[in-house]
C-alpha cells in the first residue's frame, strides 16, 4: 500500500458500552511528512486514554485514538486536520450526535483546534500544542478550551505561540491555560499531573463530573493564562 492509498483509522473503543459521550485523542506528528503515523506518538496517548476510559465509563464515555494517514501537517493539505474531521464524522455515524471532547498532543493539538468547530465538539484540549499565529479562533465560540504547555518547550510548538492563541481565543470563548514550570515538550516528568488535569477537564465538559476548583479559577474571565500547574495535581 503506498501513501496515497492509506486511510485514517480509529482505534477500537475503550470505555462505555452504552455510549453517551466520546473522547477523541489526536497524537503528535511532523510538520511535513507523507510517511505513516508515528507509533511512538500514538503510544504516548495510551495513558490518558486509559484514564478517560476508566473514569468515564460510568458516564457513558467512549474513548478512541486516531491513526492518521500521514504523520505530517503538510502545509495547505492540513493532512492531520482532514483526518480529524473525518474521525468526527465517523464518530457521529457510530454514536449519533453525542458530545465530543477532543484532546490533541503537539501537532495533534493544532488539528484538534482546527476541527473544534464541529457541531458535536464541546471542548478542546491541547497538550504542548503547535499553534502558529495564523490559526483561526472564531469557530471555537461556545467550546471550552484547555491548554497545558511546558514553559521550557524548545520545539516548534512554543509556549509563546500557545499563549498568544489562548489570548485570541479568550475573546470568543472560555479558555484556561496552565504552564508546567521547567517542562519540556514531552512533559514526561509531569505526566501524571498533565493527564490528571486533562482528564478532569474533559470529563467535566462531557457532563460526567464537576469542574474542580483549579480549573474553575483558571476558566474565569480574568483567570491567569500562565497559571502554574500544581506539582502533585495527579495525586
Amino acid at each position: 500500500m503506498n501513501g496515497k492509498e492509506r486511510s485514517a483509522e480509529l482505534t477500537p473503543r475503550q470505555g462505555a458500552e452504552d455510549v453517551r459521550a466520546v473522547a477523541l485523542l489526536l497524537p503528535g506528528g511532523s510538520v511535513a511528512s507523507h510517511r505513516g503515523p508515528m507509533r511512538l506518538a500514538l503510544w504516548g496517548l495510551k495513558a490518558p486514554a486509559a484514564r478517560l476510559a476508566g473514569s468515564g465509563a460510568s458516564g457513558g464515555v467512549a474513548v478512541h485514538l486516531l491513526r492518521y494517514r500521514f504523520r505530517g501537517w503538510n502545509g495547505e493539505e492540513a493532512s492531520t486536520a482532514v483526518d480529524a474531521e473525518w474521525a468526527l464524522g465517523e464518530l457521529a455515524r457510530l454514536y449519533g450526535d453525542v458530545p465530543v471532547a477532543v484532546l490533541g498532543n503537539s501537532l495533534g493539538g493544532r488539528a484538534a483546534f482546527r476541527v473544534g468547530g464541529h457541531r458535536n465538539v464541546v471542548s478542546v484540549t491541547g497538550v504542548a500544542p503547535w499553534l502558529p499565529d495564523e490559526d483561526p479562533v472564531d469557530h471555537l465560540a461556545g467550546r471550552k478550551i484547555l491548554i497545558v504547555h511546558g514553559d521550557k518547550d524548545k520545539s516548534e510548538a512554543t509556549p509563546a505561540m500557545s499563549l498568544a492563541f489562548a489570548e485570541r481565543a479568550r475573546r470568543v470563548t472560555d479558555v484556561c491555560r496552565f504552564e508546567v514550570r521547567g517542562g519540556s515538550h514531552t512533559l514526561l516528568n509531569r505526566a501524571a499531573d498533565v493527564w490528571s488535569v486533562t482528564t478532569d477537564f474533559m470529563l467535566s465538559t462531557l457532563g460526567c463530573r464537576e469542574l474542580p476548583a483549579p480549573l474553575l479559577g483558571a476558566l474565569a474571565e480574568d483567570g491567569d493564562l500562565r497559571t502554574a500547574l500544581a506539582v502533585g495535581y495527579g495525586r
